[in-house]
């Protein structure tokens, strides 16, 4: 308890820094291109009473909405404070969310949400901070893969419920492969002579080391790992994204009670994202910096993943793909959907609400059309 009371401190202490080393004036997006919209048309929302939200995420990826919204000051403009809490990994940041330490958790893919979800808890996806994300499949270099076929017989290391695990069972699924997990579970033919065989470790780099020792032939893990399994002799086999394209990665999720008590929070936290998304756009090598400055990471592991088209950031719910992703853990016995509707745990409406306020306040955004159309053609 003692640490984590000295980390909070520690990341308030920072995020203090940051934000005072950040006021340098400029406000991004259409404010970089064209001048304030806001100003121009005389009319501002009154964020006078600064609303303030704890947001959960892994240190090993961050939060790059945020980085931006702080550098740029798209937080303090729509008035809103965000406080980041570092959680290594789901339970954790479950359990604080549940428990009302943490207000959202972003960085957490969709898979294991789902799973808490089925599990009982009343959390609820309301948008998202990736809609693909960099979760590829290592192998040796003399080990052959052409197609999925290359998977028969072979053993795939994953870590359970992750991204990675969940999407390429359900390629697998969705194919008609015959696999094996957890020990017991069997999908598909049993006496499948070709059946494949996942085996479960606790960390990613657990993974690679497996993958590296011959013990499995192949292994999946999440994003950022690009690097050490370079440096392991592994290389690249297979992008999933590839074969699931738009499978839903990480959401942004709260839960409903906070959902209906703070929906101005969320519409401003929403508003200050999607600028922070459109910023971006053309500013990915500043992406990258603000990565390395507030991760510690090397500008190689940075751009490994943030530059990589195989993660795509994306505020939008994405709510037919958390559906759909749903839909096939339940079909393969990951969860057990009994009286839970998952339409229950999603919300589209304040995410639409805050793209329709930038589309009026910023007319001359094409980002900000495009997006209401992306938004549209997956929320149904």
């Amino acid at each position: 308890m003692k640490k984590k009371l000295i980390s909070l401190t520690l990341l308030a202490a920072m995020l203090f820094s940051f934000a005072a080393c950040s006021s340098n004036g400029n406000t991004g997006s259409q404010n970089d291109k064209n001048g304030s919209q806001q100003e121009a048309d005389g009319e501002k929302a009154d964020n006078s009473d600064v609303l303030k939200v704890t947001v959960a995420a892994q240190p090993t990826s961050g939060q790059v909405f945020q980085f931006i919204a702080e550098e740029h000051g798209f937080n303090e403009e729509e008035g809103v404070e965000v406080e980041m809490a570092w959680l290594s990994n789901l339970s954790d940041a479950a359990s604080a969310l549940a428990a009302g330490k943490v207000d959202i958790i972003s960085t957490y893919g969709t898979g294991g949400p789902l799973t808490q979800i089925a599990n009982g808890q009343d959390f609820n996806s309301f948008a998202g901070y990736m809609i693909i994300g960099e979760t590829p499949v290592y192998g040796k270099p003399e080990t052959e893969w052409t197609s999925l076929d290359s998977f028969k017989g072979k053993k795939i290391g994953i870590t359970r419920g992750g991204t990675p695990d969940i999407v390429l069972k359900g390629i697998l699924y969705d194919e008609g492969y015959s696999y094996t997990y957890g020990g017991t579970t069997v999908i598909g033919d049993p006496d499948d002579p070709d059946m494949i065989e996942f085996v479960e470790y606790k960390k990613n780099t657990d993974v690679l080391q497996a993958v590296m020792k011959g013990e499995v032939d192949f292994g999946a893990t999440a994003t950022g790992y690009q690097i050490q399994a370079r440096d392991l002799g592994l290389e690249v086999k297979m992008w999933p994204d590839e074969y699931w394209p738009n499978h839903s990665c990480c959401r942004m999720l709260c839960t409903n009670t906070y959902l209906e008590e703070n929906e101005e929070t969320l519409y401003r936290l929403l508003r200050s994202y999607l600028r922070a998304e459109e910023y971006m756009q053309d500013h990915m090598d500043e992406v990258v910096d603000l990565v390395v400055e507030n991760l510690d990471l090397t500008r190689e592991t940075a751009e490994s993943f943030v530059l990589s088209p195989h993660m795509k950031y994306d505020t939008d719910p994405y709510t037919n793909s958390v559906r759909t992703m749903w839909e096939k853990m339940a079909d393969y016995g990951y969860l057990t959907e009994g009286d839970i509707k998952i339409d229950d745990h999603m919300n589209s409406d304040i995410y639409k609400r805050a793209l329709e306020s930038l589309i009026e306040e910023y007319p001359d955004s094409q980002f900000f059309k495009d997006k209401m159309a992306q938004f549209e053609s997956n929320n149904t």
